[in-house]
């Protein structure tokens, strides 16, 4: 694909250099009719200068099919590096998920988990007993100390 974009730019280019030059002819056409007095020569040289133009329109209208193909040729190769990066995204997608599975089934198991939630659960109801333990017998020694002297 890049092959082909790079022939066709070359001819885009060839095609605009070709222009340039047509450009230039026509330019000294003009000038040679405003300072020629002759009828029959002003004739002539508008002949010429219009077989100049038709040549580069025909010129503008090859590289404009060639701007078009080209564009084409672009965005096939567009489509094709698109196509790529997502079979590449797809691909590490399924890596990930194998290697999830492959984790959870081995290092977590779901037994394992619920046990483990229980167990910090009961741990959390013990730690509040304790709290509550400490916290009646703190108020007790302290009321203890206020009407004691």
């Amino acid at each position: 694909m890049g092959q082909a974009s790079s022939g066709v730019e070359s001819q885009i280019q060839s095609m605009d250099t070709k222009i340039s030059q047509l450009d230039k002819e026509l330019k000294s056409y003009r000038d040679k009719l405003k300072t020629t007095k002759n009828a029959a020569a002003k004739k002539n040289i508008q002949k010429r200068a219009m077989e100049v133009l038709k040549r580069k329109r025909m010129y503008e209208n090859q590289r404009d099919q060639l701007a078009g193909q080209q564009f084409n040729i672009d965005q096939a190769a567009f489509g094709i590096e698109s196509a790529k990066a997502s079979v590449s995204t797809v691909a590490a997608m399924k890596a990930a998920n194998t290697e999830l599975k492959k984790t959870i089934q081995q290092d977590l198991k779901i037994d394992d988990v619920d046990e483990l939630a229980d167990d910090m659960a009961e741990l959390m109801d013990e730690f509040q007993e304790i709290n509550e333990a400490l916290a009646q017998n703190f108020r007790k020694v302290c009321v203890c100390v206020l009407f004691y002297p």
